[in-house]
């Protein structure tokens, strides 16, 4: 891994990575999907600017140069579709202005109108939400009826002007799932697949209406996979879908976090989807399988390395695989690029710890206090640096004082102060004991600290050894 994580450019470093341990994964399959996910593509940002330059007859020709690629180069499979995902699949109103304008320049552009479809769909599922349907207001179903009925036009249109634009079938299959039924998506697959049988991301859009959780069923997520996987030979992305079913049925799973993690290496012997891989690096930080989190976050960000949940998650794993270095340097990326991003400044100041180096992983902790002065779990991990890393028994002192003062009802800050009047060790240690014994001394495990702390109390009685007197 780090070996390839070197390697400059996004996609030859996709190429050269290793696959997880002990799985099976089609290197024609590896290969087209690091193509498919990291080949250059067209931005809504030029799009945007050729539009606002009266130039939208050359964003026209940019997209057939795309769509004749995706036909006819096996390297630049799924080249249109990843266009449409990234730059018109964005529920914002804020991009309309600049459709409806393409829209009015180029009335006969079948790009525009897949464009301004897409884009309503994604409107639709901001406006509906992300809740069950009996959970979501009225007026919500309404925005999201409206949207999909003016989607719906748009997508209609642009599939009349050009029978073979997958993007446009993509987002009719989407807006069906939203909201149209069951008629509505099966004949949106059905057209879809007719006009272009191989396409992958029309085949991933309909894999997701067939989910048991959206009227669909396990059988007809296995018919639809097998029908994509035959056209494997002629596009190996297809085999990328064979997971779905079974990852679906781990994800949903009624079983222990044990047996769920056990399973996902078999789930994924074949490749799968980036967000699936992300996925699964989560649920094992979650459940603290860092070697699990390690090698899934790490695919993830192979496919996806704009991913900042899962670099940032990949972190932690790296921090405990002794790698706090490897986790630094990824972090002072991400957060030259996202600043503010907490879980970010989290992970590397506690690889700053790991690596010593405390006067960083301090500047890390306090940058968090002052976007978040209420935090107690970070004031907590500062706290715990300058007593049990650090040994800054003043600031360990500081941060135990502020603990107790905003958190009286918490014994943290009383057991930082004790850890500070028995290792430096200071006066009023018999005091502190005193007052968790009094308030928390039914918790069995304060019980036992309690009896390490009287021993220390007796102790230093009984030899003479003086404490530095300070006031507790």
């Amino acid at each position: 891994m780090k070996k390839a994580e070197a390697i400059a450019d996004p996609l030859q470093r996709c190429l050269a990575y290793p696959d997880p341990p002990d799985s099976h994964w089609s290197r024609d399959t590896v290969v087209a999907y690091c193509h498919y996910r990291l080949q250059p593509r067209l931005t809504f940002a030029e799009a945007q600017s050729l539009i606002q330059h009266d130039n939208a007859a050359e964003l026209d020709r940019r997209l057939a140069a795309a769509l004749h690629a995706q036909q006819a180069d096996p390297a630049a499979r799924g080249l249109l579709d990843r266009i449409y995902q990234e730059a018109f699949q964005n529920g914002s109103f804020d991009i309309r202005p600049t459709l409806d304008a393409w829209k009015r320049a180029s009335p006969h552009s079948a790009f525009a109108f897949a464009a301004s479809g897409t884009a309503y769909v994604s409107m639709a599922a901001e406006a509906r939400g992300s809740g069950y349907m009996s959970d979501t207001p009225a007026s919500n179903v309404q925005a999201m009826d409206n949207l999909l009925a003016q989607a719906d036009v748009d997508l209609r249109r642009s599939i009349a002007l050009d029978p073979k634009l997958t993007p446009a079938y993509a987002a009719l299959i989407h807006g069906g799932g939203l909201g149209h039924g069951r008629d509505y998506v099966d004949a949106a697959i059905r057209d879809a697949l007719a006009a272009v049988p191989d396409d992958y991301s029309n085949y991933t859009m309909a894999l997701w209406t067939r989910q048991p959780k959206w009227g669909g069923s396990l059988e007809a997520m296995d018919q639809l996979a097998a029908q994509a996987r035959a056209q494997a030979p002629g596009n190996p992305l297809m085999k990328v879908l064979s997971s779905e079913r079974a990852f679906y049925e781990v994800w949903n799973c009624d079983c222990s976090h044990e047996v769920e993690m056990a399973a996902y290496p078999h789930v994924v012997d074949e490749l799968t989807s980036n967000s699936n891989l992300a996925e699964i690096g989560r649920m094992a930080s979650q459940y603290r399988d860092q070697t699990m989190a390690l090698i899934y976050q790490s695919e993830a960000l192979r496919f996806a390395p704009g991913n900042e949940d899962a670099r940032v998650n990949r972190a932690f794993a790296l921090v405990d695989y002794d790698e706090s270095a490897w986790a630094v340097s990824d972090l002072d990326r991400l957060l030259a690029a996202s600043p503010d991003n907490k879980r970010a400044l989290d992970a590397r100041a506690s690889a700053y710890e790991m690596l010593g180096d405390y006067v960083h992983a301090e500047q890390d902790f306090r940058r968090l206090l002052a976007m978040d002065p209420g935090n107690m779990r970070t004031l907590s991990k500062l706290g715990d640096m300058f007593v049990n890393w650090a040994k800054d028994w003043d600031k360990g002192w500081a941060v135990a004082d502020q603990l107790i003062r905003e958190q009286p009802q918490n014994p943290y800050g009383w057991l930082l102060r004790a850890s500070v009047q028995e290792r430096q060790p200071r006066a009023g240690l018999d005091a502190t004991a005193d007052h968790l014994e009094a308030q928390f001394g039914k918790d069995p495990e304060m019980a036992k600290m309690l009896v390490r702390m009287r021993a220390t109390v007796a102790l230093r009685k009984h030899t003479g050894i003086d404490a530095r007197p300070t006031a507790p």
